[in-house]
């Protein structure tokens, strides 16, 4: 009886996919050619790069440190001795630093109190990578002509059969549970994203692209490092204001990333001349692409370049799911779902003075850690910047009580640890991020260990800001640089305790990436799909 009910459902939901009724435009019947995967130089040494990695993951699995370091090193030395710049190809220089992240989490001391906290922030997979690999074969075909979809929508478009093939994968496919779980997720920001839209002329229907490139997670990164609910790329991500320091990805903050999006589909509506579809395979594959592909067949029409294979897969398969998505939430039960949103997220903020934990912040006033992570998804390390002023988003009603608590805290245990991000974090942040170091002087019986201890920091930040092996020894009179303790308080001539203070160290490129977004509309480069975020 079960199983009768559940084949009744699929068939019910195949059949208002071809026959529900509505106002949106005509259906156009296309050929439905398919576009041959691409291999390219860049595919392969992606791929070269990834077999690597992945026998590194095996032999760390395997407690084999020595070749999973190996293994890991020849996934880099792919990449940075291939005969491809990684300046002029977006596609690779951004899997590059993709791999960084992943191997740096890998090289973690998990089992250390002293865990780094330059390791990657958590980060969940990006669910456009799942759409990208979606085949032709999983979309069931159909062929609706002359069928109108049932609903009003803010904007004119016209649907083809990939559309139906698309709500038939979200209603009878794999695609259920991603749906399931982005129609709820969407009571998070759904007001917030709905308001900026109508403030930026931006269609409110096309808030469902935060569906389809993210599920509505803030921390969605895809396999091209694009991040955030919009999946924007670090130089796009600058392009529209989005500070990306070691501490800070504003990727991942769900306003200004969302105001990002909207003005971003705003510039490329206009570019397309009023054309939504075309703006949303540019928001996809980058206007570059779209421009050429328009200017191959001389027709500025998505479903032309559909058919006649011009686009990217990924870029086919990205319009009519988004379509198909838009017209799923506007008739959900009769598709079959009866998602209860999550409730709008609702904060008040507070402004912290001095660098402060998250950790910390959720103890002072008894809520889980991931109810401030979540509130506050674009600090990458768990702690507000270090040396600044920051404002936070606390839980609604938990304001005065923190500031109450805030104020009895000591100095000291505002932050349980000092960060040192890696050379490789900070030279790729280009941050201002600073920290004040100074000089130790060993004395008999010091042991790295011992000072790493005394300073905060783990075994392995010590010894690779000093350029030493973690199992070398201390000499008597030797200086050894360290990160001055938050719990500190510098004397009048300049020392800290037994640590005499040095000038402030900088990285060597100041400012965030957002000084550096002067790039030109038209110079993104040539990867197809995370080539515009």
């Amino acid at each position: 009886m079960r199983l009768a009910r559940e084949a009744s459902r699929v068939v019910g939901a195949l059949l208002l996919s071809l026959f529900l009724i509505g106002t949106v435009g005509p259906v156009r019947a296309l050929g439905g050619q398919q576009q041959p995967a691409l291999s390219t130089a860049t595919q392969s040494i992606i791929d070269r790069a990834e077999e690597a990695f992945r026998r590194g993951e095996e032999a760390s699995a395997k407690g084999l440190p020595d070749i999973a370091r190996k293994m890991f090193d020849q996934a880099l030395d792919t990449v940075l001795q291939s005969t491809t710049d990684l300046k002029s190809d977006a596609k690779l220089s951004a899997y590059y630093h993709s791999l960084l992240d992943r191997i740096h989490k890998h090289e973690a001391q998990p089992g250390d109190v002293h865990q780094p906290l330059d390791q990657p922030e958590v980060a969940e997979p990006s669910v456009l990578d799942e759409v990208s690999e979606i085949k032709d074969a999983e979309l069931s075909m159909v062929t609706p002509d002359g069928v109108k979809i049932f609903g009003r929508y803010d904007f004119e478009f016209s649907v083809a059969p990939p559309v139906f093939q698309f709500i038939n994968f979200f209603v009878t496919g794999r695609g259920h549970s991603t749906m399931d779980i982005g129609l709820q997720r969407s009571g998070r920001y759904r007001q917030m994203v709905e308001k900026i839209f109508k403030e930026e002329h931006v269609p409110t229907d096309l808030i469902w692209l935060a569906q389809a490139e993210s599920v509505w997670k803030p921390n969605a990164l895809s396999r091209a490092a694009a991040k955030g609910i919009w999946q924007f790329i670090p130089s796009t991500g600058s392009r529209y204001g989005l500070t990306q320091t070691a501490w800070i990805d504003d990727r991942s903050q769900p306003e200004k990333s969302t105001r990002a999006a909207a003005k971003y589909l705003r510039w490329l509506h206009d570019h397309f001349a009023g054309d939504w579809l075309l703006a949303m395979a540019a928001y996809n594959s980058g206007e570059n692409r779209v421009d050429s592909a328009i200017a191959k067949c001389g027709y500025a029409d998505f479903w032309e370049l559909y058919k006649r294979g011009l686009l990217p897969q990924e870029t086919r398969n990205y319009v009519p799911c988004i379509l198909s998505i838009i017209i799923i939430s506007k008739n959900q039960k009769r598709y079959g779902f009866e998602i209860k949103p999550d409730p709008a997220l609702v904060y008040e903020t507070v402004d912290l003075p001095a660098q402060t934990d998250l950790k910390v912040i959720a103890d002072l006033i008894g809520v889980p850690y991931e109810s401030i992570q979540d509130l506050n998804a674009e600090l990458r390390r768990g702690t507000s910047p270090a040396g600044e002023h920051y404002t936070i988003r606390l839980p609604k009603g938990m304001k005065k009580q923190f500031e109450i608590a805030y104020a009895d805290l000591p100095e000291e245990k505002r932050v349980r640890r000092i960060a040192v991000p890696t050379e490789e974090i900070a030279e790729r942040y280009r941050s201002n991020y600073r920290v004040q170091f100074a000089s130790y002087h060993v004395r008999r019986g010091d042991t790295l260990a011992s000072v790493a201890k005394r300073s905060g920091v783990s075994i392995k930040e010590l010894a690779r800001l000093n350029r030493i092996s973690t199992r070398g020894e201390l000499r008597k009179g030797q200086t050894v640089k360290v990160p001055q303790a938050v719990r500190a308080s510098r004397g009048r001539h300049g020392r800290v305790g037994r640590y005499r203070t040095e000038p402030v160290v900088r990285s060597r490129h100041h400012g965030s990436l957002r000084s550096h977004s002067s790039r030109s509309h038209s110079s993104r480069g040539h990867s197809s799909r995370r080539h515009r975020r």
